[in-house]
């Protein structure tokens, strides 16, 4: 087996459609040490992809999973793209942003599977969670929604500036009932998600 220190860091940032996961992907890139290349990997190009060609000449790749979500069709467009992205970067950390609507576990599957183990190193993963949204009953019903917070070893209220007080205690005993308890909970204003 590999050793852990050679495997590139790579993190899921999760979260349901509007969640703020590109925005604070952008800030996270900001975090970048000089020296250091950072690889992106997204379900489609937005603001990543514009805003990720732009800061390619400060050591960040940006590769787009075409086709569709990259939890489906066995991960193949997925592992296309990672392929891609680490033969042609070589990044010493990785952040892959799934789309709102995916199921994270096929992701998490292909990353810790016999092909990426000795690639790959599986950090911290975070979920971005408006807490807005946890007013709809729908949201709550969502399975994908559920499946993306219960993988998540960290739970942030995004848009926490967006928020009232009332909607930030509510996102926080909500994020405490979850077992296994997460690592971290924690709240983010304009996306400054902190690369600790």
């Amino acid at each position: 087996m590999t050793d852990k220190s050679t495997r590139i860091p790579t993190h899921l940032v999760l979260g349901f459609l509007g969640a703020g996961k590109t925005t604070a992907i952008l800030n996270l890139l900001k975090q970048k040490p000089d020296g250091e290349c950072w690889a992106v990997l997204v379900n489609e190009f937005g603001e990543v992809g514009i805003d990720g060609a732009l800061l390619s000449n400060q050591g960040v790749a940006v590769k787009e999973v075409p086709g569709g979500c990259m939890c489906c069709v066995s991960g193949l467009p997925m592992q296309m793209g990672l392929n891609s992205l680490i033969s042609a970067s070589r990044p010493d950390r990785l952040f892959i942003e799934p789309t709102g609507l995916g199921h994270p576990a096929q992701v998490i599957e292909t990353l810790t599977g016999e092909f990426y183990k000795n690639v790959v190193c599986l950090s911290a993963s975070v979920c971005l969670v408006d807490p807005r949204r946890l007013e709809d009953k729908r949201v709550l019903a969502s399975r994908q929604f559920h499946d993306q917070v219960a993988v998540a070893e960290l739970l942030v209220a995004s848009k926490a500036d967006l928020c009232t007080t009332g909607q930030l205690a509510e996102f926080d005993i909500w994020a405490n009932e979850w077992q296994p308890a997460k690592r971290r909970i924690g709240q983010i204003r304009g996306g400054q998600l902190p690369l600790a």
